[in-house]
């Protein structure tokens, strides 16, 4: 056993803990939650400084990209080497890219998809694999309110999120009675740099700047002693999803009159009437 951690305290693995929600919720676990992180993304100067200002010994740290299946091998061989065991997974690690999808490079919806979709199920196959023995542990897939509404101008990150939402659905179905609850997080937009890095670089955000990252990663950890498959952590994301699923019909057609211009304006491109006008 590797020294400098008491091995009765939890074990959480947390993907994409450099920056924004990722660092928050590795934050929140150490300091609320008493558990000891280990703490990936590719960045390793983020992760030592996440680990440096944390109390000594509750961070362990890999470096590495999770688009890479022989990455993700190694991340989880090295988790397990720690100290035994993960009680709490959270698959965290998204990409974005803001782009007409008729447009969007093929090389950026692979990435998007293999870190959001890829990556995610087979970190949660080794975790379920690892689990199930013990008869207990967490998986928490850090999902968004796109995982059940569409998003003009995101297309591949919607539906890596609606498939994360429906991998949820069947895995709830498939861990009952084994101990292991796998549940989803659907937060709306965050005060992170996540929209700034999905532009590229160059590109203005017009958007507005969203939830503060420390009261989203708060009300995701609430859902840690909840029983439910999917946890709306504010009520911004819990009043979307509300009217998405109540008033179907309204929803939609608010959505096909509001968002597509909206979100233009956000991203910095030409409404589509004004394209089609133009054509």
């Amino acid at each position: 056993m590797n020294s400098g951690i008491a091995s009765d305290r939890p074990v959480a693995l947390v993907t994409g803990a450099s920056a924004g929600l990722g660092r928050e919720i590795a934050r929140r676990l150490v300091l609320d939650r008493g558990m000891v992180v280990l703490a990936t993304a590719r960045r390793l100067d983020r992760l030592e400084s996440l680990r440096d200002e944390l109390p000594e010994g509750s961070i362990r740290v890999l470096a590495g990209d999770l688009a890479s299946p022989s990455f993700r091998a190694d991340l989880w061989d090295w988790a397990e080497a720690q100290f035994g065991r993960v009680d709490l997974l959270v698959n965290n690690a998204g990409l974005g890219n803001y782009a007409d999808f008729a447009e969007q490079e093929s090389e950026a919806i692979r990435q998007i998809i293999e870190v959001n979709l890829f990556a995610l199920m087979d970190l949660t196959q080794r975790a379920l694999r690892h689990m199930r023995p013990r008869k207990s542990g967490q998986i928490l897939q850090i999902s968004s309110t796109v995982g059940s509404v569409g998003m003009p101008y995101a297309a591949a990150y919607v539906a890596s999120k609606h498939a994360v939402n429906g991998l949820t659905k069947t895995l709830r179905y498939e861990s009952k009675g084994s101990g292991v609850r796998v549940w989803a997080a659907c937060p709306g937009r965050i005060q992170t740099d996540f929209r700034a890095s999905a532009l590229g670089d160059g590109k203005v955000d017009h958007a507005s700047p969203g939830e503060p990252v420390d009261r989203v990663a708060r009300g995701i950890l609430n859902g840690l002693d909840r029983r439910s498959g999917f946890l709306a952590p504010t009520w911004t994301a819990w009043a979307i999803l509300a009217l998405e699923r109540w008033m179907p019909g309204p929803f939609e057609w608010f959505m096909m009159r509001w968002a597509p211009g909206h979100f233009a304006r956000e991203i910095g491109r030409a409404e589509p009437s004004q394209v089609n006008r133009k054509s």
